[in-house]
């Protein structure tokens, strides 16, 4: 066994993003596969939900993080890339309201699928079984090594260093 604390993720690769974005993609998918043939206004609003979870999460989290606090005019996250930083860095601790806005998106995006997913146990299997595979990746694989220590699910015990080149 490793007794070795990870090492702190400084900087992500296009890679990296590809393989969370496609991790991603499967729930996703699969959510929208069980949604089209019952209903194509569901399925619009599914993708709408999911816009607006994204959009939610990222002022709400993504603002407080060291890598959006960089001075780059464009992110370079495992989970956005390219993306123009719309909104200025909000560095330190999480509110409770963030914390609340971005696991009330994550849940909504999570939970809107279901009723659909319910008539196809085969589909909702996997949505499940992609869904916790997702978040074990990320929790298993990125919040030991994270630099964003005020994260809410961040259990390295570090303190989060200050922004490289803040704005």
């Amino acid at each position: 066994m490793d007794d070795h604390p990870p090492l702190t993720r400084t900087r992500y690769r296009f890679g990296d993003y590809l393989f969370y974005s496609a991790m991603a993609a499967v729930p996703l998918l699969t959510g929208a596969v069980a949604i089209y043939p019952e209903s194509v206004f569901g399925l619009v609003c599914y993708l709408i939900v999911l816009v607006a979870a994204a959009g939610l999460i990222f002022f709400f989290f993504c603002t407080h993080c060291p890598h959006y606090g960089r001075n780059e005019k464009r992110l370079k996250c495992m989970f956005f890339w390219g993306l123009p930083k719309y909104f200025r860095a909000r560095p330190g601790p999480l509110k409770w309201s963030d914390k609340l806005v971005a696991l009330a998106a994550a849940l909504t995006l999570f939970a809107f699928p279901l009723a659909w997913l319910a008539e196809n146990p085969g589909l909702l299997a996997i949505y499940l079984l992609s869904a916790g595979v997702f978040g074990a990746t990320v929790r298993r694989c990125e919040c030991g090594r994270c630099p964003f220590a005020e994260c809410p699910v961040n259990k390295t015990g570090r303190q989060t260093p200050a922004p490289e080149n803040a704005v």
